[in-house]
């Protein structure tokens, strides 16, 4: 296996790795969803 071939390998893996540790997040009808996601960003430091 070159360099090359391995780096695309490796590309390729941390993509899909991506993929599953980071689903993508529900839909913005989701109000609960947004609800907690206000709250990790701007609540969460101020306790």
């Amino acid at each position: 296996m070159t360099d090359e071939e391995f780096e695309e390998l490796m590309t390729e893996a941390r993509a899909e790795a991506r993929r599953i540790s980071f689903s993508a997040p529900p839909s913005d009808d989701d109000a609960g969803y947004a609800f907690h996601t206000q709250h990790a960003e701007f609540g969460a430091p101020a306790h």
